[in-house]
């Protein structure tokens, strides 16, 4: 994922590659893309993933319970929210379809990971 990611391919194109070349391969996955990830671009880049990563709890609790959340370390600006609930990504998405969400006073965009 880092290695398609640092050769200019956005992470969720990353993602898809990835999952369809082990489909294609006939390699066991553990599981299709879950429903309740959001791939979140346009995070101010940092080399703290720590405090990165609070940032982007903090922007996206209000939408549900967060299982985990991650931001790449390669200063490329995106990060990933897992959410406990598909419904909490629905609830993500309405928002950002009628405003704005915000990481650090920055306005980033969000989609749902699928192939």
């Amino acid at each position: 994922m880092v290695y398609t990611v640092r050769q200019g391919l956005n992470p969720s194109d990353g993602t898809s590659i990835i999952h369809s070349c082990a489909a294609m391969l006939g390699l066991q996955l553990e599981n299709d893309l879950p429903n309740n990830i959001l791939l979140v671009t346009g995070l101010l880049k940092t080399k703290d993933t720590t405090q990165g990563r609070k940032y982007l709890i903090e922007a996206f609790e209000p939408f549900g319970d967060i299982e985990s959340a991650a931001i790449a370390s390669s200063n490329k600006g995106f990060g990933f929210v897992r959410f406990v609930h598909p419904r909490s990504v629905q609830r993500a998405l309405e928002r950002f379809r009628t405003s704005e969400i915000e990481v650090q006073d920055v306005s980033v965009m969000i989609r749902a990971l699928k192939v």
